[in-house]
């Protein structure tokens, strides 16, 4: 029995000698030592990461931006605003030509677009793109002309044979209209080119004018039965001082109705500024009494009694083809009694007079006159009253 114990015992013995590394160094220190070894690479890489700061880098007097594979190069969109870096990751301030095209930045390194003031002059950036324009810009419904360097023009530019002028803040003039530059009249298009046509043209105000092949404006003379005037402007040679008078207004019509208080006189018009022909007149009317004047000034005839016949019932009488004028009195008939209705030809009269100062600040027309311009003239008609 004490023999198969202690053979027993040398048997485990032999067995537990057996399973000892031959190295010396056990399984367990073996995969601390490599779990040492991954712990140390760790911290190393974490040591390097802390060291490269990511995102906006500053060194010397440079910014750069940097991500986790180096400092960016190229375009770059930063919160909501476009950089550029050059090949280094430099960020890129003022005036940079990148594949043909300027572009803009300010000194905080994004782009701008949009108009730009930059060391005084004015240059226009493409409001998606960014890129400087060049030529023509249209800006707010106005037109500029950019120069070849990109800077805003201003004043006399030649642009494919043509001339135009830049005026304040480098707005083209447009036409037809003429302006005054530096005393002298030019004409221009409605494209904005000064005219190269010599004779009548009729401007965006309905003024005419005669012009030379240079684009300037004849002034103070007569050509062709008209008066120039010193401003340009061409009106009908007429010897009549009142039909003369009405050359020199406009109408949102092709007529025009001029009184003339002082002589109780009207006249009708039609045409357009300038070239105004008398179709009716001299008519005699009556007008505003000393304390209820008729007032003077341009005005326009508005709208019509729509009654029948125009009838309008004042405290003691009654007139008819009432027309209101923008002045708040009217043109109508003379007076006739306060119960008329229907055809005033058949009314009783009250008051006939005419070519006094008696009304209530209306002008007062014998029936066939009122009746014809009740009919005949339309709204917007310009009334010119004056003594």
């Amino acid at each position: 029995m004490k023999r198969v114990r202690l053979f027993a015992l040398l048997l485990a013995s032999a067995l537990f000698a057996s399973t000892i590394p031959v190295t010396g160094v056990s399984a367990a220190q073996k995969v601390s030592e490599q779990e040492s070894v991954i712990v140390k690479e760790d911290n190393q890489g974490a040591a390097q990461a802390a060291a490269v700061k990511l995102g906006w880098v500053k060194k010397g007097n440079n910014w750069y931006y940097v991500t986790n594979k180096g400092n960016h190069t190229g375009w770059a969109k930063i919160n909501g605003k476009y950089y550029y870096f050059n090949n280094e990751g430099v960020m890129q301030t003022g005036f940079l030509k990148n594949q043909g095209k300027w572009y803009f930045f300010n000194i905080a390194g994004y782009m701008k677009i949009g108009w730009q003031r930059i060391k005084g002059k004015w240059y226009y950036f493409d409001l998606v793109r960014g890129d400087m324009k060049t030529g023509w810009v249209k800006s707010d419904g106005h037109w500029y002309y950019m120069d070849p360097s990109g800077a805003m023009a201003n004043g006399w530019r030649k642009v494919d044979g043509k001339w135009y002028y830049l005026g304040d803040g480098g707005v083209m003039y447009t036409g037809p209209h003429v302006y005054k530059i530096d005393g002298v009249y030019y004409f221009f298009e409605k494209s904005g080119a000064l005219t190269t046509k010599t004779g009548l043209q009729v401007s965006d105000k309905g003024n005419t004018f005669y012009t030379n092949s240079n684009g300037t404006v004849v002034t103070n003379k007569e050509i062709n039965g008209k008066i120039i005037n010193a401003e340009g402007i061409a009106v009908n040679k007429v010897n009549d001082v009142m039909d003369q008078k009405a050359q020199w207004y406009d109408s949102d019509t092709k007529y025009l109705v001029l009184a003339n208080l002082s002589e109780h006189e009207l006249r009708v018009y039609q045409g357009r500024k300038g070239e105004w022909t008398r179709i009716k007149g001299s008519w005699e009317f009556s007008c505003g009494a000393p304390a209820t004047r008729t007032p003077t000034g341009q005005f326009k005839l508005c709208w019509k009694y729509e009654t029948e016949y125009g009838w309008k019932r004042f405290e003691k009488c009654k007139a008819a083809y009432c027309y209101w004028t923008t002045a708040g009195f009217m043109l109508h008939t003379i007076l006739y009694d306060k119960y008329s209705e229907g055809n005033p030809e058949y009314a009783d009269i009250a008051d006939d007079r005419l070519g006094m100062n008696i009304s209530m600040s209306c002008i007062r027309l014998a029936l066939e006159h009122a009746r014809w311009i009740y009919t005949n003239i339309p709204h917007g008609t310009r009334l010119v009253v004056y003594e």
